[in-house]
């Protein structure tokens, strides 16, 4: 299961159904402490970014609390504990909290704004 945080903050009562019924899984929470993509997307166009924002949740203690193993991941010298986890069986449930950057946006993103901004401009001239 892949997640980022805003939305994984949103079925966080998912988590521990999958802990208790899972009998091998992995989970990948991007954490930028924000709804990364309302802020390229909305961000973009000028709105503030202020409600987009959220506090750095520790989804990696939460998992653990819930009977989890987990790690926090800044580097990939940190996916050593997911490695270890899978080495000793890869049982239960790996929550890897992955800390990452709100200021890179992807490719597709940028070119996903223009069209949206093109088609807009289009309908309005036609309008």
């Amino acid at each position: 299961l892949a997640s980022g945080d805003g939305g994984f903050l949103m079925g966080l009562s998912d988590l521990e159904s999958l802990i208790g019924a899972a009998s091998s899984a992995v989970v990948v929470i991007y954490n930028d402490a924000a709804y990364g993509a309302e802020i390229h997307q909305y961000g973009s166009q000028g709105l503030t970014e202020k409600p987009m924002l959220i506090p750095e949740v520790d989804f990696s203690g939460i998992a653990r609390a819930l009977g989890a193993e987990s790690a926090i991941i800044r580097s990939l010298a940190d996916l050593a504990a997911l490695t270890d986890w899978i080495d000793a069986g890869a049982k239960g449930t790996f929550v890897a909290d992955c800390r990452i950057t709100a200021s890179v946006r992807a490719p597709w993103l940028s070119e996903w704004m223009k069209a949206s901004q093109a088609a807009k401009a289009a309908v309005s001239v036609a309008g």
